[in-house]
């Protein structure tokens, strides 16, 4: 509204050097406008004032909406799907003004699960909601039926509810819906992922790409190496960089196997003499070749060492084993991997080593190492503990949670799992000591991860502290209450 902005701009510079004239008003106004600008008793500014009040209640009066014989909307499409009962929607209204998005998903997971919508009621405040998360914009679409879809033709913000084709997405979509359809081909079928990210490859901006390449070491493989290389000739540092961290990630990379043909000519088993030379052992031997092509060092291996602990010769050595896969070694040395595993913490070099050994695990997703690491390791390694079996993750968590809790608990975290009773009461435990930490916002967060049945065990994590234990009461009485809303859910969508 013009006149509005006329109105403001008057207030601003003052009535000595701008007035407002009855032409620049709405037409509905002008017998109010002309009494008020003919009542002689009082001054400019108060006429402006009075003029200002008559307008800005004029302007809230709102208006008629512009009417048009010619203009028709499509009826949304009959419904295909069975709409949720009232029980479930009360428990989704709880959720939302409970405003846990780790809830909400559950409870659409729920709700799609069963082939069921949610009523066009709600449909407004849930359609809000996924443009708000657009993690959750698939599962909202799927709840929000044919009425979702229609409505979505009214607001860009709620396009995502319309079904669209993984192709139509990948072309048209938002960057974060893009993202998820990449890593959800990418997860089923890598090379038809790889080769959509190959298509429209050249169109997008280095951070574009470098949200992309953070989606490949899903599944990364031998068939991605070729792109992988021709990602060198990059303008961008960052996205070359992360290119051929990719790389060093497979095995049979041309990266990966100039490391290994340096440690085939540096690391080997030799024979020792032991008891006065009347027995022999064998030992592993770490001496740098002198045979090194120097291009490596343009591949982020660093020529002199920044560990005190390492020669320059041996921080090489270290570097050059955390980027082979530790099958590298079953070939190398002819041995059984506990076996090597045994060489390396019985030799001064070795052990030194033996962290590169385990970073080289993680890299290259290992599970069996990881498993045999855990076993015959004198040492806890807490990188490879992602890697490992869920029952053995389970076992060593809570083996020793106690000394590294922290750690453990942000794997925990990231499993995205629901967590055993066991772990949540080693989890707990912590948490209770911690209440100014883990307040009600990471429990708002976490709620997805915590069973049920701990609710009837929350006193036994009272701490002894007697300032702690009225925050842990408040703290406990939330969780119950985010439990609850949980417990509803699954006993809604079952009756």
């Amino acid at each position: 509204m013009e006149f509005w902005n006329n109105i403001i701009n008057t207030s601003m510079i003052g009535t000595d050097k701008k007035t407002i004239a009855a032409n620049e008003l709405p037409g509905d106004l002008s017998i109010a406008i002309e009494t008020i600008t003919s009542n002689t008793t009082i001054d400019k500014e108060e006429k402006f004032l009075q003029i200002a009040a008559l307008s800005f209640n004029y302007r809230r009066s709102g208006i008629m909406p512009l009417h048009k014989e010619t203009i028709s909307l499509p009826v949304a499409e009959p419904e295909e799907k069975t709409y949720c009962n009232a029980n479930t929607l009360q428990v989704l209204k709880d959720i939302l003004s409970e405003e846990s998005v780790p809830l909400l998903k559950f409870w659409l997971e729920h709700c799609s699960d069963k082939q069921q919508i949610v009523l066009p009621e709600i449909l407004p405040v849930l359609l809000a909601k996924g443009a708000q998360e657009k993690k959750l914009q698939l599962l909202v679409a799927q709840c929000s039926g044919k009425r979702g879809e229609w409505l979505g033709r009214f607001n860009d913000a709620w396009n995502f509810s319309q079904q669209q084709t993984a192709e139509q997405t990948w072309q048209t979509g938002t960057p974060e819906q893009r993202k998820t359809i990449l890593r959800e081909i990418r997860t089923t079928d890598p090379n038809v992922a790889r080769t959509m990210l190959q298509q429209t490859w050249a169109e997008e901006d280095a951070n574009t790409k470098l949200s992309f390449l953070s989606i490949l070491p899903t599944e990364l493989g031998e068939a991605d190496i070729e792109f992988l290389e021709s990602l060198a000739t990059e303008k961008s540092k960052k996205v070359k960089d992360e290119a051929l961290e990719l790389l060093k990630a497979i095995p049979s990379s041309a990266i990966v196997q100039q490391y290994q043909k340096i440690l085939q000519q540096s690391v080997e088993i030799k024979k020792e003499k032991a008891m006065l030379g009347l027995s022999s052992k064998k030992v592993l031997s770490f001496v740098l070749t002198e045979n090194i092509n120097e291009s490596i060092f343009k591949s982020g291996i660093d020529k002199l060492s920044n560990k005190k602990e390492f020669t320059d010769e041996e921080f090489i050595l270290y570097q050059l084993i955390q980027a082979v896969p530790p099958s590298f070694w079953e070939n190398q040395l002819g041995e059984a991997p506990e076996q090597i595993i045994n060489y390396f913490q019985k030799d001064v070099v070795g052990k030194k080593m033996m962290s590169a050994l385990v970073l080289a695990i993680r890299r290259f997703k290992d599970a069996n190492w990881a498993f045999l690491v855990m076993q015959y390791s004198e040492i806890f390694y807490l990188e490879v503990l992602p890697l490992l079996p869920l029952q053995q993750k389970e076992y060593y968590s809570n083996k020793f949670f106690e000394q590294h809790p922290d750690s453990i608990l942000q794997y925990a975290l990231e499993n995205n799992r629901e967590w055993s009773i066991e772990m949540t009461r080693n989890i707990f435990r912590h948490l209770a000591k911690n209440p100014y930490q883990y307040n009600r916002s990471f429990y708002n967060q976490q709620i997805h991860l915590i069973p049920v049945s701990i609710v009837a065990e929350l006193e036994k994590f009272t701490p002894q502290e007697e300032h702690l234990r009225n925050m842990w009461s408040n703290t406990s009485d939330y969780i119950t209450k985010l439990v609850t809303l949980k417990i509803q859910t699954i006993k809604a969508f079952n009756q």
